[in-house]
């Protein structure tokens, strides 16, 4: 049992590795889609120096890894990464694309 389900950032031609969930669910999706608008509208307005300024999907993985287990001791049984859609579970709910053109998830 669970609520299966994979996320990457996309900008462009390049895709991050492939986070997976094992319980988290579509709003697991919903939570990275809400990070990524609240990350662009920060770095909006500043400089562009650093990747993760740059929105590079995999810089923008880690931190958006880092924002989700900030407050756990340990990641347990939840989280996994891969390098596609396909060396994981998500058959529950499926894989989610986060465009970070866009800000918006496609399939």
């Amino acid at each position: 049992m669970g609520d299966r389900v994979s996320i990457s950032f996309r900008k462009g031609n390049e895709e991050s590795v492939v986070l997976f969930s094992h319980w988290q669910g579509y709003g697991f999706a919903e939570k990275a889609l809400d990070y990524a608008d609240r990350l662009r509208d920060k770095n909006g307005n500043n400089e562009v120096i650093y990747p993760l300024d740059r929105l590079e999907p995999n810089t923008v993985m880690v931190d958006f890894i880092r924002h989700v287990t900030k407050d756990l001791r340990r990641v347990e049984s939840d989280l996994y990464l891969a390098s596609n859609q396909n060396e994981g579970d998500n058959s529950d709910n499926g894989h989610f694309v986060i465009d970070l053109d866009s800000i918006e998830i496609v399939r």
